[in-house]
């Protein structure tokens, strides 16, 4: 409205009043309102404004920390920001965040249904959640929250992703922090920040502390690193030791949450009851878990159809036996790289398993954009490959049946995958003389094959391998004649023992040998046919393999003579560590050879005893002489 219409409307509101005239602020002139005073004038304002909304705050804190849980229905909340942090003046101040939120993945993303594999552990940290949150159920049982649960395990178990499920649903305080963040170059530093932790933890009660990477200033004190920093990480520990359950900590309704993968370098008394009333271990899934996880990462995964999804999840299972919840994601997410770039729109047996490679460090960056293998090299690799798929099939092995076998990488160790068998098998003698037979398959064919003067370094390894394992068989087991004691290696045994060690060690390499070249030349006609079809295709599967070997014909072979221990032990104790590599097998002592030895053995010691009598007999008939003492 114009300015000099105001008169008009003043005159018709108050009909008493005329001829009033509006005052234009624009004309007034600068000096009526000087602007130094108009300056102080409104700080004064904002200064009191600011006063008054922090004393207001200070006032209502208290009832912000009962309020705020999800408990009484209050509007959802988010702080996420570092308290007084990063600054010179705030050394001494926590470097955590904290959360506060009363709507699942509101922060995180992350909700229990986002773990899965060990339920177990999932349903102990909700009912220590429940309590903590002071359900009715566990009060009126005199029950009180644990003050500590500390998570342990493998590397890529879920550990920090089941704190982030416990941010994302629990609804209280959550305060994260890194076992990293507390120690500085400054004396004092990791206390004073441990201190102000727990001093704002405790302000937000009930709430949760989550210091991840907690060995990283909870190991054990008394290291090689006590003169320096060692000594600022240990008073940081103490604070926490105390905060945790100190003298003058009561009960409090804070519950501490540590992860870490070297439970073995923690604090005795960071781990004593009282403080970590609970330590759980996340370890490798099962059969069953892997199969949650994966369905868990392949939410949001395209596959031909539910069944086929659901068959192909089963298949990578079984094959991903000591695979962490991480591998398994990265096992999908590669799936779908691999689909990205083949411009397929599902995923398909065919990525999975290449994505499984992948992850199991068989493929190198390249790999597709190699240089040829030369054809004899790629020859001598096919019947590696094919006579230790024939050895892995005469001797299943219960722990690790193989998948496949290729001609793609040239190793010195075969490329012969293997899965492991569900559920573990205890390891007998007969298995452990399996392995020593497979193991020299490489050696053997080659010889077989190329003759000994042509071998190389293909086959290389595989005698040290069988060497190896007969050692340890042998040193380690007390499984044979070698006795029950433990030995770790070669050099914790007596100069006596050395020789009995290289005779059985010899014998089971005998046998090993000797074994594999029956059966290799047995199935001659299964090692060709596994030769071409690599040499052709490159890859063979499992079940290629075990047909090729149930339909060959089968050339029959001499008994081999079994291990013989106690002859080989024997004949080294008559020739020594070299007798063994005298032509011929060791022969087994006959009855008659044993009572040829007690006789020889009785007939000696019948001469020892007859000449001790005869020297007896001598000192008597000898003159006695009377020495001057005598008469004395």
């Amino acid at each position: 409205m114009p300015i000099d219409c105001w008169n008009d409307v003043w005159q018709k509101l108050h009909q008493q009043i005329v001829n009033v005239d509006v005052l234009n602020v624009d004309t007034v002139p600068a000096e009526v309102y000087s602007s130094v005073a108009t300056a102080v004038i409104w700080s004064m304002r904002l200064a009191l404004s600011i006063a008054l909304y922090v004393w207001i705050d200070n006032m209502m804190r208290p009832i912000y920390a009962k309020l705020i849980p999800c408990d009484l229905g209050a509007p959802s909340k988010t702080i996420s920001q570092p308290l007084k942090r990063r600054t010179l003046g705030s050394l001494g101040e926590s470097r955590c965040f904290v959360c506060i939120f009363s709507v699942p993945e509101e922060r995180t993303g992350v909700t229990f249904d986002d773990f899965a594999g060990q339920e177990y552990i999932k349903r102990e940290l909700q009912e220590i959640v429940r309590i903590l949150k002071n359900d009715e159920e566990f009060q009126n049982k005199g029950i009180y929250c644990p003050k500590g649960v500390l998570l342990h395990g493998p590397p890529g178990t879920g550990k920090t992703l089941l704190a982030k499920a416990i941010a994302g649903e629990a609804g209280l305080p959550f305060f994260a922090a890194n076992g990293t963040d507390f120690v500085e170059m400054f004396v004092g530093v990791a206390a004073s920040r441990v201190k102000d932790l727990f001093a704002n933890a405790r302000s937000f009660a009930p709430s949760i502390i989550f210091i991840d990477e907690i060995d990283a200033i909870g190991s054990k004190r008394g290291g090689p690193d006590i003169g320096g920093g060692g000594a600022e990480r240990e008073q940081g520990l103490l604070q926490i030791l105390t905060e945790m359950d100190g003298f003058k900590v009561s009960t409090s309704q804070v519950l501490v949450i540590g992860a870490t993968n070297r439970l073995d370098i923690l604090d005795p008394a960071l781990l004593r009851k009282g403080r970590f009333d609970k330590i759980i271990r996340v370890g490798l899934p099962s059969k069953d878990g892997r199969l949650a996880i994966l369905k868990v990462h392949a939410r949001n995964k395209f596959f031909r159809s539910e069944e086929e999804k659901e068959t192909l999840l089963e298949e990578v299972a079984v094959l991903t036996e000591d695979f962490t919840g991480a591998e398994l994601q990265n096992i999908l997410n590669e799936a779908g790289i691999l689909t990205a770039r083949k411009d397929l729109d599902y995923i398909g047996r065919e990525e999975l398993l290449e994505a499984l490679k992948r992850q199991k460090g068989t493929f190198e960056t390249g790999q597709e954009d190699s240089t040829e293998i030369p054809e004899e090299l790629k020859l001598r690799l096919a019947y590696r490959e094919a006579a230790v798929a024939v050895l892995a099939c005469y001797f299943p092995d219960p722990y690790r049946p193989f998948t496949e076998t290729d001609i793609k990488s040239i190793r010195s160790q075969p490329n012969m995958r293997y899965t492991e068998f569900p559920g573990k098998v205890f390891m007998r003698k007969s298995d452990y003389i399996s392995s020593i037979v497979r193991a020299c398959a490489p050696r053997v064919i080659e010889e077989e094959m190329f003759g000994v003067d042509n071998m190389c370094w293909i086959s290389a390894k595989a005698t040290l391998e069988a060497s190896r394992l007969a050692e340890f068989l042998i040193l380690q087991t007390g499984m044979t004649a070698f006795g029950k004691a433990y030995y770790r290696n070669q050099n914790d045994l007596l100069p006596n023992l050395a020789a009995k060690l290289e005779a059985l060690r010899g014998e089971y390499m005998r046998y090993s040998v000797e074994k594999c070249e029956s059966v290799l030349r047995e199935f001659h006609s299964a090692v060709e046919t596994i030769t071409d079809l690599l040499l052709e295709k490159g890859e063979i599967k499992a079940e290629e393999i075990w047909d090729i070997y149930n339909r060959a014909p089968r050339i029959s072979q001499p008994t081999i003579n079994p291990v013989d221990e106690y002859g080989a032990l024997i004949y080294a104790g008559r020739w020594g560590i070299h007798g063994i590599t005298l032509p011929g097998r060791t022969q087994t002592v006959s009855d008659e050879t044993w009572k040829l030895i007690d006789n020889i053995w009785d007939k000696r010691v019948e001469e020892i005893k007859a000449e001790a009598s005869m020297e007896v007999e001598e000192e008597k008939e000898k003159p006695q002489l009377l020495m001057a003492g005598h008469f004395l």
